[in-house]
């Protein structure tokens, strides 16, 4: 039995070395963010990104069948589960950017980042019967302490906690968690490339018909070269790549597990403002990032 965990281990090790540098790239993301957020509306920001994420999963896709990275396969319950997992998608880009504009100032990915494990973990019971171990739960109790000391909870008042705009933050985490089970059940019937592409184009579409009033072809030469700059890191790097890692890492190892490292996207967050703004970390701050780590670590090795 031993030798059996230990080999599960062992294979689960590559899909969760990719997961966790994808985790730092998401955390990176909030950078970028943070520097193009006042450059153009938010329902813009959010087609582009989609958008070009889906055009360049093609060479990507291209690459992988080339090369044999990846055995490509395709069923056509595949499609049916993208369209819901591409609606989801582009309503979570939707609700983050509202929740950024009306909710905590500069705290709100940290707190969609501690809802959604939690979320993902109730879903995956109520959904999936899953049962989960003691450690598992401690864990995700640490994790919920952890995202509460980063985003220094005490400092607001119950009317800005359930202010409107936080809402929009709940909810977002709330759509990622069912967008997660989603995408679980539609890479059963394809590889994670494949189903991550229809879902990405799904979501352009969708996210089109939301900036249609705003004319996003013709705006494009609006922008600044550094607003398009960081939008290619957000859209290849980040959703193509990174959030492909994700969803990968949600068929091999399933949603409950893969969710939790989102635990490390805020801690990756706080050490690359330090770098890049200058920011100071208070001593509860880092403490809480400490404990969001831990939670990662209980829930992964206690195996299911």
């Amino acid at each position: 039995m031993h030798s059996l965990q230990q080999s599960e281990n062992s294979n689960d090790a590559p899909v969760i070395l990719a997961l966790i540098t994808a985790m730092l790239f998401w955390g990176a993301s909030w950078i970028s963010g943070k520097i193009i957020a006042d450059m153009a509306p938010a329902k813009l920001t959010v087609f582009y990104r989609l958008a070009l994420a889906t055009v360049s999963m093609l060479p990507i896709l291209f690459l992988v069948k080339k090369f044999k990275l990846v055995n490509l396969r395709f069923a056509r319950p595949a499609l049916l589960w993208s369209l819901p997992a591409g609606l989801l998608l582009a309503g979570y880009n939707q609700l983050f950017f509202l929740g950024l504009h009306d909710g905590l100032p500069g705290k709100g990915g940290m707190l969609v980042t501690t809802i959604n494990p939690i979320m993902t973990f109730a879903l995956a019971a109520i959904f999936n019967q899953q049962k989960f171990k003691p450690l598992q739960l401690i864990g995700m109790l640490l994790g919920l302490g952890g995202g509460m000391m980063m985003i220094e909870i005490w400092h607001f008042d119950t009317e800005q906690i359930l202010a409107s705009g936080n809402l929009f933050f709940v909810l977002a985490a709330l759509t990622w968690a069912f967008l997660t089970l989603a995408s679980q059940r539609g890479t059963q019937f394809a590889d994670f490339m494949t189903f991550s592409a229809l879902m990405y184009l799904w979501a352009s579409i969708l996210s089109y018909v939301f900036a249609f009033d705003l004319n996003p072809f013709s705006s494009i030469s609006n922008y600044p070269d550094v607003y398009w700059h960081h939008m290619l890191f957000l859209s290849v790097i980040v959703v193509s790549i990174a959030t492909s890692v994700f969803f990968l890492a949600n068929q091999k190892i399933g949603p409950s597990r893969s969710s939790s490292f989102i635990f490390v996207v805020p801690v990756t967050a706080m050490g690359l403002s330090v770098w890049y703004f200058g920011e100071t970390i208070p001593l509860s701050v880092a403490i809480g990032g400490a404990l969001a780590l831990s939670a990662v670590y209980l829930i992964n090795t206690s195996k299911q």
